[in-house]
């Protein structure tokens, strides 16, 4: 897959900040929008306080 490089710097600085590979990086970028976009179901939220990493990470 060809990106552009700033996408590619961005999708760096991510996994960076996230301290995940590159691969995990994609996985949650993608299955984000999924969600955001109605193409998955969103997970239930099992934190009364609503705190958990909206990444699952």
């Amino acid at each position: 897959m060809t990106l552009t490089p700033a996408i590619e710097e961005a999708l760096d600085r991510f996994a960076l900040e996230q301290n995940i590979t590159r691969e995990e990086a994609l996985a949650v970028i993608a299955e984000d929008w999924l969600v955001g976009h109605g193409y998955l179901p969103a997970e239930k939220d099992t934190d009364p306080e609503g705190g958990g990493d909206p990444f699952g990470i």
